[in-house]
């Protein structure tokens, strides 16, 4: 049966763990720097200065090095990227529903001309380019109008024709 001496305590991962053997103890993968107790000792130390644990534990390993790296690939590198301030403004009108149904019953060819714009705003506007989308949204409205006064300056000459 093992003695109190031979039962270890360490801090590992801010957590007190034990009692556990010598076995277990190097399990936990400790280093020099792992703090250790046992009973004998007056305080808590690091377990390179405990002697029959120095030859058992894994040697201290260097931390990871933070970006920058020690070397530099620079095609490999993210580019630096500003934060800007993202715009809050709601998504403008796509006026997309407008621009099928003047196309279906006023004219074809402005309608049609609605709908791409029509269709623009929504990509413009995830990418982030909101003014870009505001312009889109803007032209679809206008050629919905183009495509209306084209429509009631020629239903009198479509009645006209369908007399005939």
């Amino acid at each position: 049966m093992e003695t109190n001496t031979n039962r270890y305590w360490a801090i590992h991962n801010g957590m007190r763990i034990g009692p556990m053997s010598i076995e277990e103890l190097i399990g936990y993968g400790i280093n020099e720097n792992t703090p250790v107790w046992r009973a004998g000792l007056a305080d808590w130390c690091a377990a390179g200065t405990v002697p029959e644990l120095v030859s058992l534990m894994a040697p201290d390993i260097p931390p990871v090095p933070d970006y920058p790296p020690t070397y530099t690939q620079p095609w490999r590198q993210t580019p630096y990227i500003p934060d800007v301030p993202r715009r809050t403004e709601p998504m403008p009108n796509t006026y997309l529903v407008w621009s099928i149904l003047t196309m279906l019953f006023c004219c074809v060819p402005t309608g049609i001309v609605a709908i791409i714009y029509s269709s623009k705003v929504s990509s413009r506007f995830s990418s982030g380019d909101y003014d870009g989308a505001k312009r889109a949204s803007d032209t679809a409205a206008l050629w919905i109008i183009v495509t209306v006064v084209l429509g009631l300056v020629s239903l009198p000459f479509q009645i006209l024709f369908a007399l005939l």
